[in-house]
């Protein structure tokens, strides 16, 4: 078969879990014998948005399309036709006979009816809320609070300081860009870059001019647009063959909002577990118990609550390691790195997927502290499969995989005097780790998942689809 996953970002620049599993199920079909591309974003600020740069990730071919976020409408955010022309310029060359949409922010909602004109079947995997919650699928108030779901008022309230595209002042400096590029192959994008994290001009500079152009418009023209919007998804829903949710907890949400239950199936992701097999743990030094941190560093994780909790114990009693990027919030993890004076914390930064065992190995016990409703978090199994035990938020689909008492302890989002306890009561007992790992259940792996998708795609296909290509 040809397959085509569509994904907002991709590796290796980035790396949280949609880009993890997509990259997973790719490579593991395609050792199956199947021919599977990829097709994704990347802001590029020297090249024209919409153009297509080839990249190969181990083997994957990639489709990369700039998207320099350089919107003229707050439409082009979820209905852009030179989005969907990119796209199908790619789909007239491969002739995939699946499209596996993994996301589609960054590209536009119609690319499933595209892909369904040309002949394929589709599938599309439920990442997150992003079909239904405009504000980065999250389901977050700016305040951090969790809503209730989408509705015309509460999302056009939602909206007003939502920020879709670049400012005016950050067009004209990327059109020069774009151009000097173009005419002499001088790629100025670097040194913007480094002029940007020097001084913060630029940063300073769309505070000031740009946010009229910025943010998502009036409320009669917010208004219309969160309806073409709505109009859209409920086009999508039909054109897509089937949904999967990697977690009850967003089946069950998108259920209530519009996608019926006969295309939708529960469907856990699966993971590579060859980096965790015969791990071999590090020695705990001086009785300390290490507890660690998987992930990107922005706020609807919830990292400061877990360094609330830290200050509250005893620093002789625990360390933690922390792994992951700050790169697009740069002022949360400043005041991640404040919080964290004089305790035994260490930032490594970024975590490749070539390191992803050993950063395991150093860890005793994992936190989830996120604030969202997180749909199946890749990390918590990749915690299960190096049979590290879990302390996590009890909400989304946390709840589903960590079993409060088994595999981990849960804890109401967001309360940092419980999640202190169940952290003091570990370092009070560290057998309990050992009694946890013992008896978590086994993930579910990649070649496990890629099979199902196998059978997917083959009934799918036989259901009134082309041959599928050899």
């Amino acid at each position: 078969m040809k397959i085509l996953m569509p994904v907002h970002f991709f590796l290796p620049d980035h790396s949280a879990g949609t880009e993890v599993y997509t990259y997973n199920l790719a490579r593991e079909l395609q050792s199956r014998g199947h021919t599977v591309e990829v097709f994704c974003t990347e802001k590029i600020l020297s090249r024209r948005s919409y153009s297509i740069i080839k990249r190969d990730v181990d083997g994957l071919k990639c489709h990369v399309m700039v998207n320099n976020l350089d919107h003229e409408t707050f439409s082009e955010t979820f209905a852009n036709p030179r989005a969907e022309g990119a796209f199908q310029r790619v789909l007239d060359v491969f002739k995939p006979d699946i499209v596996h949409v993994q996301h589609l922010m960054l590209l536009s909602l119609g690319i499933p009816r595209i892909s369904r004109s040309a002949g394929a079947r589709v599938v599309m995997t439920l990442n997150d809320f992003w079909l239904f919650c405009v504000r980065f699928g999250q389901l977050l108030l700016p305040d951090g609070s969790l809503c209730g779901g989408p509705t015309l008022t509460d999302c056009e309230n939602c909206l007003q300081d939502f920020r879709f595209s670049q400012g005016a002042p950050e067009k004209a400096m990327i059109r020069m860009m774009q151009v000097t590029r173009e005419l002499s192959g001088v790629d100025l994008a670097p040194l913007v870059y480094w002029a940007q994290d020097r001084s913060k001009m630029l940063r300073k500079r769309k505070t000031h001019s740009s946010s009229k152009v910025a943010q998502a418009g009036s409320a009669v023209d917010l208004q219309e647009d969160l309806r073409h919007r709505m109009r859209k998804v409920a086009l999508l829903i039909e054109q897509v063959d089937l949904f999967l949710s990697p977690s009850a907890t967003v089946a069950d949400r998108v259920a209530q909002w519009g996608i019926a239950r006969n295309k939708l199936r529960v469907s856990r992701y699966g993971i590579d577990i060859s980096p965790f097999e015969n791990l071999e743990r590090e020695e705990r030094d001086g009785g300390k118990v290490t507890f660690g941190y998987v992930g990107t560093l922005a706020p609807h994780k919830g990292v400061h609550i877990l360094l609330q909790a830290m200050q509250r114990i005893p620093p002789e009693t625990c360390r933690l390691h922390i792994f992951g990027s700050d790169s697009h919030y740069g002022d949360y993890g400043k005041m991640l790195k404040e919080l964290a004076t004089g305790l035994d914390i260490t930032f490594h930064g970024s975590l490749d997927r070539a390191s992803i065992g050993s950063a395991f190995a150093k860890l005793d016990c994992l936190v989830m502290p996120s604030l969202w409703l997180e749909n199946s978090p890749v990390v918590i199994q990749e915690a299960f499969a190096a049979g590290v035990p879990v302390i996590a938020s009890g909400q989304g689909g946390m709840a589903e995989l960590v079993q409060d008492g088994r595999s981990g302890r849960l804890f109401p989002a967001g309360d940092v005097s419980a999640l202190t306890t169940h952290m003091a009561s570990v370092i009070h007992s560290p057998t309990t780790l050992r009694t946890w790992s013992v008896s978590m259940d086994k993930p579910r792996t990649i070649a496990d998942d890629a099979e199902a998708m196998e059978e997917i795609y083959t009934e799918l296909l036989g259901h009134g689809g082309r041959q599928p290509s050899p």
